[in-house]
């Protein structure tokens, strides 16, 4: 009994080393799924790779000079914001909340802007925003914030009813 014991053992522990032998290396298999998106980076400043910036703007109230209608010759519209992407405009009313365009908050009645020739040469050079004040010259100073974006951006926003809250704007904004 011990010489067959023996014998199985030995079997055994040749079938073991056989296996452990090396040989050539197989193909290499096929690769396996990606693993999950990391959290994203930290935004930039407005404006870097962001595809939105905000500019601040003071509208005092002596420069309407009794008129209804107000420009400022601005940097931050650019030939690529005028041709391709969105100016939207809100007022800071007196209790310190971001209000659209026309609003009841404010006197402010419309906002626009362009990309114009400013030295005659032919060549538009610089960006321009416009303020309406239908209803007379406004008798107080308002500060604007405007926010330039993609039309891209303008319509995901638009079509879901967040263009005219300045928070919700931001939020949407920032998260890209």
């Amino acid at each position: 009994m011990k010489k067959v014991a023996f014998f199985l053992m030995s079997a055994a522990a040749l079938t073991f080393a056989s296996c452990s032998k090396e040989g050539p290396e197989g193909p290499e298999g096929s690769t396996g799924p990606a693993g999950p998106i990391g959290p994203a980076g930290p935004i930039g400043p407005a404006g870097d790779d962001a595809g939105f910036a905000v500019d601040s703007l003071i509208i005092p109230a002596a420069d309407w000079a009794g008129g209804t209608y107000l420009e400022y010759v601005v940097d931050f519209i650019s030939p690529d914001i005028y041709l391709g992407g969105i100016a939207i405009a809100y007022i800071k009313d007196e209790y310190g909340y971001w209000n659209s365009i026309p609003s009841l908050w404010h006197v402010i009645t419309g906002f626009g802007f362009s990309f114009i020739d400013t030295d005659d040469d032919g060549v538009s050079d610089s960006g321009v925003v416009g303020f309406d004040a239908e209803n007379g010259a406004p008798s107080t100073d308002y500060v604007a914030r405007i926010i330039t974006m993609t039309s891209r951006d303008y319509e995901v926003l638009s079509s879901t009813g967040k263009i005219n809250n300045y928070n919700e704007v931001m939020t949407y904004l920032s998260k890209k």
